[in-house]
């Protein structure tokens, strides 16, 4: 007597579902996905732009005090330059009155 082989009585497993495709839903998070990098990109702008102007606003401030300090240094190098003059004039006539020359 010859024997059949057993056979499984389930039925074949299905394949896999794969998911469907949504042009719409892709193209509605391609839209999220692009809005949140310009959204993020408008703020790290901002956070830049804030920290330039800050910097700017330093580099300002001192150079303002730079130029004051820089102008009162040419005032007090011409008093000095006027101080010098006069005494190297009183010098000269001391010097020419020792020396016998009359005025």
């Amino acid at each position: 007597m010859a024997t059949t082989p057993e056979t499984s009585k389930t039925a074949p497993s299905a394949a896999p579902q794969l998911p469907s495709f949504d042009p719409m839903a892709m193209w509605q998070q391609g839209q999220q996905a692009f809005a949140k990098m310009m959204a993020d990109s408008l703020a790290r702008w901002q956070a830049f732009g804030d920290q330039y102007a800050t910097i700017e606003a330093q580099v300002s401030t001192q150079a303002q005090a730079a130029v004051t300090n820089w102008a009162q240094l040419a005032k007090d190098a011409i008093a000095y330059g006027t101080q010098l003059s006069a005494e190297a004039r009183k010098a000269s006539v001391d010097a020419a009155k020792k020396m016998g020359v009359g005025a």
